[in-house]
């Protein structure tokens, strides 16, 4: 009898062994099928958490560097540097700054950002509606975001222009903040204060639209090109690789969602 039992345990292993194993092409095709359905969910919302990451970075970076340089208004009265009181492109404005705040690196006006720790930072002069020179009211400062897209923010504490003559406003473009078809939004303002904007590469292979790359990005995410004041028209305007002084937004979220701007 125990022979009869062990010789049927025998067989029945012997019989499991070999009998092929595995998945069906249906029961592949199905889990192909429900990978590539959760893929195409959780990629594109990875890699949007992922950019927001690297842009917090970068304008928290610019807020340090603001903060700064308000530290620095507030000992000399402006936003030249410490020595020479020069206002403008100046290594030692970067250098003072540096001082102030050890957590980033400051670096003048002409070098381009790097990266989102690195930020390039100058300061300008303003003028009032009489054509009189305020001194160095203004702040400029860029960074460049992992994601590619460069920020940028200015701060300024009195003015209504960026240039002699009336040239250049200093604005800020308006946020939607009614949904009252019927209620104008202020448009164009003059605005002092803290003011955002962003620039982002231009690249669609649908209709084949290239003429901001990434790279031209990346070398003009600097403090001197966004600090002209320029607007459309004027002589020396940036046409590409540059925020305008109506394209400053009262806050980062505005600055995000906003549809002008360059390269937007």
């Amino acid at each position: 009898m125990k022979a009869s039992i062990c010789h049927f345990f025998k067989n029945a292993n012997a019989k499991i062994a070999n009998r092929e194993s595995g998945f069906t092409l249906t029961e592949l095709a199905v889990a192909m099928l429900v990978i590539g359905i959760l893929a195409s969910v959780a990629v594109p919302s990875f890699l949007g958490s992922r950019n927001n990451a690297y842009d917090k970075e970068a304008q928290n970076s610019i807020n340090l560097a603001i903060n700064a340089a308000l530290v620095q208004y507030q000992n000399q009265g402006d936003f030249s540097d410490a020595n020479s009181a020069q206002c403008g492109d100046s290594s030692q404005l970067a250098a003072d700054l540096q001082k102030i705040e050890p957590n980033i690196d400051m670096i003048q006006a002409s070098e381009a950002s790097a990266n989102a720790r690195k930020v390039s930072v100058t300061a300008k002069q303003t003028w009032n509606s009489n054509n009189e020179l305020l001194g160095c009211q203004a702040f400029f400062a860029t960074a460049l975001s992992s994601s590619g897209t460069c920020w940028v923010a200015r701060y300024t504490v009195e003015g209504k222009f960026f240039n002699a003559g009336s040239i250049a406003p200093i604005v800020m473009a308006p946020a939607l903040n009614t949904q009252n078809a019927s209620i104008a939004t202020w448009t164009l303002l003059q605005a002092n204060g803290a003011a955002y904007a962003q620039i982002r590469a231009r690249s669609n292979a649908a209709d084949a639209d290239n003429t901001q790359t990434l790279a031209l990005t990346q070398s003009n995410c600097n403090a001197a090109k966004q600090s002209t004041g320029l607007v459309f028209g004027q002589t020396g305007y940036a046409t590409a690789y540059y925020a305008q002084p109506s394209e400053f937004y009262s806050s980062w979220r505005d600055a995000t969602g906003a549809a002008g701007g360059a390269g937007n």
